[in-house]
C-alpha cells in the first residue's frame, strides 16, 4: 500500500515547527508500521531563507503580504496541482493522505479526477481561524469557507485531532461517520526518563531549585497573561522555586517587562526559541510543567506540548478544557483547574511544589499513559486503518 502524504508547510524550522514535527514523526511511525508513506512538501518555500531568497520577493513580502497573501495562496493551487499531478504520475500511489491548509483545494480535485482515494487530515478549523485571528490580513470573501468545504466533501475519509473539531464539522453538514478522531502523539523514546537535563539546569544556574516550566508560543490563547500574578504568588512564597519559559511570540516582551517591573527577573529564565531536537533536555530540566489555557468556548486543539510533557514523565498542571480533560485524569496523571481560575492554578502548583514524591508518582503515570495509548506509532496505526478503509470504499 503506497501512500503520498502531502503537506503545504512553510518555514518548517520556526513558525510551523509543531506541524513539521507532526509530519516527520507520523511518517517515521507509519513506515515502522509497514505503511509505505512518501512525505511530499508541495510548498517550495519551506524555510524562511527560501521565502526571502530574492530581493524582489523580500520586498513584496514586506510591503504587500497584507493585501496579496491570500490571493497568492488561492492562485498557488495551479502550481500545486501541477506538482501533485506529476507526483501521482511518477509514484502511482494507492491513496493520498493530505494535511489540509487554508485555501488549498488542489489535492481533492486531483483525487476526484484520478479516482485515487483521499484521506484528509484536519488539525484546525482554518476558515474560522482566518476570520477570528487574521484581521491584519485582507481576507478573500467566501473562498476560505468554500475551499474548506470542498476538501471535506471530496475527501474519502476525514480525521480530526479532537472530538470538538469533529463535531464542528458535523454541525456544518459533514456526515459524522465520515470523520474519525485521531489525537496527536509523541515519540516516547525521544522523551524518555534517561534524557538528562543537567546541562540546561547548569546553563540557567538552577542547582537544586524546583523548576516550573512552560513551553509554547507566547500568544493569548496559551494563557500567558496569567504568568505575571502566578510567578509573583509562588516566588513570594518559596525561595527555592524558579521558572523556565521556552518559546517565542508576541506577548513575550511584555511579559519580560512585567517581571522586571515587579522585581521578579531573577526568578525567571527565558530560553527563547529552542530546536525541537533539544526539547527533551529542556523538559528533563523541569520539575513541574504548566499549560494554563484560558476559557475558550471552542477549544479544538490537541496540544502537542501536553503529550511531550507527559511522555517526559513530568507532572502537568493544566486547564480543564477540551481534549486536555480527556487526556489528563485529575489527581492521577496530572492536576487540572478550571480555566481562568488563577487561584486554583496557583493552588494546584503549590500541591506539587510541596510534595516531591507525588510529583514523581504523577509523572510516572503520565509517561505510562503516553507509552500505552498516545505514541506516534499508535497514531499511525489508526491513520493506516483509515487509509485501508478509503481504499475499500468505506466512506
Amino acid at each position: 500500500m503506497h501512500v503520498l502524504y502531502i503537506n503545504y508547510l512553510f518555514d518548517k524550522t520556526y513558525s510551523s515547527v509543531g506541524a513539521a514535527v507532526h509530519v516527520k514523526e507520523f511518517v517515521k511511525a507509519a513506515q515502522q508500521c509497514g505503511l509505505d508513506v512518501k512525505s511530499c512538501d508541495i510548498n517550495k518555500f519551506t524555510s524562511e531563507q527560501a521565502a526571502v531568497q530574492s530581493s524582489v520577493r523580500a520586498w513584496l513580502k514586506k510591503h504587500l503580504s497584507r493585501y496579496l497573501a491570500q490571493a497568492n495562496a488561492f492562485l498557488s493551487n495551479v502550481s500545486y496541482f501541477r506538482r501533485e499531478w506529476q507526483l501521482v504520475k511518477r509514484e502511482r500511489p494507492d491513496a493520498l493522505l493530505v494535511r489540509y491548509n487554508l485555501l488549498n483545494f488542489s489535492a481533492p480535485l486531483l483525487s476526484k479526477l484520478t479516482k485515487i482515494p483521499l484521506v484528509l487530515e484536519v488539525n484546525s478549523p482554518m476558515a474560522l481561524e482566518n476570520r477570528e485571528f487574521n484581521r491584519n490580513v485582507i481576507s478573500l470573501p467566501f473562498l476560505p469557507e468554500w475551499a474548506e468545504r470542498i476538501n471535506l466533501k471530496l475527501a474519502t475519509r476525514v480525521y480530526t485531532v479532537s472530538e470538538a473539531l469533529k463535531q464542528y464539522f458535523v454541525q456544518q453538514g459533514i456526515a459524522a461517520d465520515k470523520i474519525s478522531v485521531v489525537p496527536n502523539g509523541v515519540n516516547v523514546d525521544d522523551f524518555g526518563p534517561d534524557v538528562s537535563g543537567s546541562q540546561v539546569r547548569a546553563r540557567y544556574q538552577f542547582s537544586d531549585e524546583t523548576v516550573v516550566g512552560f513551553v509554547g508560543s507566547f500568544h493569548y490563547w496559551h494563557g500567558v497573561e496569567y504568568f505575571g500574578d502566578y510567578v509573583q504568588a509562588l516566588a513570594g512564597r518559596y525561595n527555592h522555586v524558579r521558572f523556565l519559559f521556552v518559546g517565542n511570540g508576541p506577548l513575550r516582551e511584555s511579559l519580560e517587562t512585567k517581571f522586571a517591573r515587579r522585581g521578579l527577573a531573577s526568578k525567571v529564565a527565558f530560553a527563547g526559541y529552542v530546536d525541537h531536537g533539544e526539547m527533551p533536555q529542556y523538559l528533563s530540566a523541569m520539575d513541574i510543567v504548566v499549560a494554563p489555557y484560558p476559557p475558550m468556548e471552542f477549544f479544538y486543539f490537541s496540544p502537542l506540548k501536553l503529550f511531550e510533557y507527559m511522555a517526559a514523565g513530568k507532572p502537568v498542571v493544566a486547564s480543564r478544557v477540551g481534549q486536555i480533560e480527556e487526556l489528563v485524569e485529575d489527581g492521577v496523571d496530572g492536576l487540572l483547574f478550571e480555566a481562568g481560575d488563577a487561584e486554583a492554578f496557583v493552588a494546584q502548583s503549590v500541591e506539587l511544589i510541596e510534595n516531591p514524591g507525588r510529583r514523581r508518582q504523577i509523572g510516572q503515570r503520565a509517561r505510562n499513559k503516553m507509552c500505552t495509548t498516545y505514541s506516534w506509532r499508535q497514531n499511525a496505526e489508526k491513520v493506516a486503518e483509515l487509509v485501508r478503509q478509503s481504499m475499500n470504499g468505506k466512506a
